[in-house]
């Protein structure tokens, strides 16, 4: 579907580019929030979403998240 044709046709709701962002912040949210949940590490759910647990840690403190399974000084 080329978007020149896009004023000629009826187009079904296009997520808009805000939308989007707020449905990606969305899903991380729930993803982190799952995880912490289901009573995974800091370290296991970096290790899970690919990332690194630095990023991780700093998401869940702006985010406030509240995560409950703190194993400090244990190395997998």
């Amino acid at each position: 579907m080329a978007i020149n044709n896009l004023d000629h046709m009826t187009v079904r709701h296009m997520e808009t580019w805000d939308e989007m962002t707020a449905r990606h912040r969305r899903e991380r949210l729930d993803m982190v929030t799952s995880l912490a949940e289901s009573r995974y590490t800091q370290t296991q759910a970096a290790k899970i979403l690919c990332t690194t647990l630095n990023n991780l840690n700093n998401f869940v403190q702006r985010n406030n998240i509240f995560w409950p399974v703190i194993r400090q000084g244990k190395r997998q």
